[in-house]
């Protein structure tokens, strides 16, 4: 039993005073007082105390309390032995060197008994109990009262007769404080626990107790002080007290029963009430019950028709019933299903899973969520989502809810999805996604084992025939039959691909050199090159064939890039082949985006110049006219030719800032010509099929003030026949400036056989350069421009010869009728264009220029 901290404080006061006491009698010379001073407590109490005080702050040691208790009953005994005796036990001279005289002083009766009851009740503590250890606690109280109600009236001691009770204060003080500490150590026993009570006893007793504890005090020492004053003798004086106390009492037991019976009708109030309470409580339970088979009823029948399998387990995770969904399902019937059976036909893959998730539910009261198959007696893998919730009542869980729903069909469709999300919809060929996934991982596995991936990216050639002779589902046709072949013709590890358009690309991974990547590359193109049936018609297409290798270095898109580079390489060098990326091809890209790079700023730069190189009239030796050549003067890199940044800034659409810049500086140079000599200036066929070329022109000649007549326009032959509705219009609003424009073609072989020519306006016609080189010793040559020639005539047109070197071929075309030439022989390009109009007066006399690599 622990002490409480009130003990404590009650055992250290106590022990205070004793020794304070006993310090007293270590200054006191009991020879020459007259009396023993009454409030000095006598050394065997003093002793007495100090033992109760230390059996009072160790309460909580069973053996120290035994003990202690036992040595102050003795004392106590022995001084009640003493009295009853007349003898001296020794006792008295418990504690040594005090000067105690003949006859040592002895401790009152009252104290001894104290003493007994006290030391008995820590005696006791450990083997009566707590009702006993109160019992002489209250019995001590009950002495101490005696003595203190002696003292008051005066009574004489039974023992001594003619003496009071010797008992000094603080003994009367320090004996009752440590009766009271034993009682408060348990308030739940007794008078004391009453006392406590919040409830209505305790607060009944609470506001009596005084009236009962100081009443009859009061009544005893107001008769003693009556019978003293002589109102009335000893008899009339007992009969009074006794009267006075029955009143009091009755007193008393009136005010208890009148708030009792308050107490009674309140109990009985709240037993009405209550009383009502369960009635309305009955009816609402009743109504309730009645709701709630109505909704259990409900609830049943929704769950026999809902579109979900429902199962109810118990608390142990056994099945208890389920519903026709489930038995669908499942194929399983109610009887097959109970206890464990649920899961007999769930698929082998997914059993362990469920079950230990279905485990760990019933144990712990986790969630359950779970999308499983199910084996059904037909052999059907059915997929089903499934989630439990536990029943819960008053007690905890009683059972668990499991809904099962057949998500088949959405897993089929989400798989679909998947599917589409990373193949091609009509050749069911991985898609681009799909490919660089898979590109990603070869490369890896590249780099860790030291081995090669190749990259085949195929185009098929002439695909656009297909397309526009036999529509586009004979061209869908002819892209599902390429696919089967190229599955066929590659590795079995090998991936093929579709990624846009008549695209595809190959990947190989795990290749040991580039010559496997070539030999897959051969295989394909054989493959794709046999005739395709579609109906009673046939299809013939070949491929170009991009070819990168890597041994991991590249990521995914670079090396898709360099193979898609070098197909692009196969299509130049002519078609239906295929080619290698490598360090020569890498090289001649980063060219090219070098210049592409600087092309888009040289306009906006002043980069761009124009020179000029004379044209010359064959026949009546002069300059006709000067054609503007464009020259880039890159910071750097000095003069660039045209041929080393046209043809990009065509691809890169740039051509449309350059033709402006050169067609604005040539009209702005032309003006310094005589009226009857003009500037020649190359069109794109991209610039001249612009709906806005006809404005730029105009506006050229009104910014310069260069009369029409003055300006001619050249076109290659080949690139108006790629755009010819659209050169039709172009040429129609460009006569529509001036009638004296002018407009030239360079011509090739083509112009012999096109019947598109003729719809065209044109007035003059160029035989390109590769006609002139070979032009006097090959009669092939010499047929061709006499053809042009002839042709020309008869349309009524000029001729411009290009490319005249020598002397020999000068002759040769000005014999042969050639009104118009130019090149080298004459001048080199030259960025004044008063410089290339400046002509010796007898050009035959002109020497061959110097061949210019």
């Amino acid at each position: 039993m622990r002490v409480s901290r009130e003990s404590r404080v009650v055992s250290a006061l106590v022990a205070l005073v004793a020794l304070s006491s006993l310090a007293r009698w270590y200054t006191l010379d009991l020879a020459a007082a007259d009396a023993l001073p009454h409030d000095v407590m006598k050394p065997t109490t003093i002793v007495g105390l100090l033992l109760l005080a230390v059996a009072l702050a160790l309460a909580d040691r069973p053996a120290v309390t035994t003990g202690v208790g036992s040595v102050v009953t003795v004392i106590g005994a022995l001084t009640l032995a003493e009295y009853v005796s007349g003898l001296s036990l020794g006792v008295d001279v418990l504690v040594p060197g005090l000067r105690l005289g003949d006859s040592p002083p002895r401790m009152a009766i009252g104290t001894a008994l104290s003493l007994v009851l006290l030391g008995l009740a820590f005696c006791l503590r450990g083997m009566a109990g707590a009702a006993v250890t109160a019992g002489f606690a209250v019995l001590t109280l009950l002495l101490v009262l005696l003595t203190i109600l002696s003292a008051a009236y005066g009574v004489s001691a039974v023992s001594d007769a003619g003496r009071p009770l010797n008992v000094s204060t603080l003994s009367v003080l320090s004996v009752s404080a440590i009766a009271a500490a034993i009682l408060f150590e348990r308030p739940d026993l007794g008078l004391v626990g009453l006392v406590r009570d919040r409830r209505s006893a305790g607060r009944l007793l609470r506001s009596g107790l005084p009236i009962i504890v100081l009443g009859p005090f009061a009544l005893g020492w107001l008769r003693l002080w009556a019978q003293r004053e002589g109102w009335f003798d000893s008899v009339l004086g007992t009969a009074l007290l006794v009267a006075s106390t029955i009143g009091l009492v009755l007193g008393i037991a009136w005010i208890a029963a009148v708030r009792l019976r308050a107490l009674d009708i309140q109990r009985d109030g709240a037993f009405f009430a209550l009383a009502v309470s369960n009635a309305t409580l009955e009816s609402a339970v009743h109504d309730r019950t009645r709701e709630l088979s109505s909704t259990a009823e409900r609830l049943h029948a929704l769950i026999r028709i809902a579109p979900v399998g429902i199962v109810q387990f118990d608390a142990d995770g056994g099945v208890v019933t389920t519903n026709e969904q489930w038995m669908r399902i499942t194929g399983l019937t109610i009887e097959a299903s109970r206890g464990d059976g649920w899961g007999r036909n769930i698929h082998g893959d997914d059993a362990e899973r469920v079950f230990e998730a279905w485990r760990k539910t019933v144990s712990t009261g986790a969630a359950f969520e779970s999308t499983f198959r199910f084996q059904t007696l037909s052999g059907e893998a059915k997929w089903v989502q499934a989630s439990a919730t536990r029943i819960l009542d008053t007690t905890g869980t009683t059972g668990y809810l499991l809904s099962v729903t057949d998500v088949t069909d959405v897993r089929a469709a989400e798989a679909r999805v998947e599917h589409l999300a990373f193949h091609d919809p009509l050749t069911d060929l991985p898609n681009r996604l799909l490919l660089l996934d898979r590109l990603d991982q070869a490369l890896l596995f590249a780099a860790r084992a030291h081995r090669g991936v190749g990259v085949l990216f195929i185009d098929l050639d002439r695909f656009k025939v297909v397309n526009d002779s036999l529509g586009h589902h004979a061209g869908d046709a002819v892209l599902v039959q390429i696919a089967t072949r190229l599955r066929a013709a590659v590795r079995a590890s090998d991936t093929v691909a579709r990624i846009g358009g008549d695209e595809f690309v190959v990947l190989c991974p795990d290749i040991g050199t580039g010559a496997e990547a070539r030999r897959v590359a051969k295989a394909v193109q054989a493959a794709v090159s046999l005739p395709i049936e579609i109906g009673d018609q046939t299809a013939m297409v070949d491929t170009s064939i991009g070819i990168a290798v890597s041994t991991g270095a590249e990521d995914a898109e670079t090396l898709l890039r360099q193979a898609d580079q070098a197909m692009y390489l196969a299509k130049d060098q002519g078609r239906a082949r295929y080619e290698v990326f490598n360090d020569d091809l890498r090289s001649r890209i980063r060219r090219r985006v070098d210049t592409e790079i600087g092309l888009r700023t040289a306009v906006g730069r002043g980069e761009i110049e124009t020179w000029y190189q004379p044209i010359v009239d064959l026949q009546h030796p002069r300059v006709a006219a000067a054609e503007a050549l464009a020259r880039w003067r890159r910071p750097g890199s000095g003069i660039v030719a045209p041929g080393d940044f046209i043809a990009i800034a065509e691809e890169t659409g740039l051509i449309k800032d350059i033709g402006r810049t050169v067609l604005r500086q040539a009209c702005s140079a032309a003006t310094s010509l005589d009226a009857d000599q003009a500037v020649s200036v190359n069109v794109s066929a991209r610039q001249f099929v612009r709906s806005d070329f006809g404005t730029v022109v105009r506006r050229a000649l009104l910014e310069t003030g260069l009369e029409p007549g003055q300006l001619w326009l050249e076109l290659t032959e080949s690139a108006v026949i790629d755009v010819m509705d659209s050169a039709t219009r172009t040429f129609d609003e460009s006569c529509a400036i001036s009638a004296s424009a002018s407009r030239s073609m360079t011509s090739g072989p083509a112009i012999l056989r096109s019947p598109r020519l003729r719809s065209l306006e044109v007035d003059l016609l160029k035989i390109d350069m590769t006609f002139i080189d070979d032009l006097v010793s090959s009669d092939r040559d010499q047929a061709i421009v006499r053809g042009i020639l002839h042709l020309a005539d008869s349309l009524g047109l000029d001729v411009v010869a290009e490319g005249i070197e020598t002397r020999e071929q000068h002759e040769l075309l000005r014999e042969m009728g050639c009104r118009y030439g130019q090149r080298y022989l004459f001048a080199r390009p030259q960025p004044d264009i008063s410089g290339a109009v400046l002509c010796p007066d007898r050009l035959d006399r002109v020497a061959p220029a110097p061949s210019i690599p």
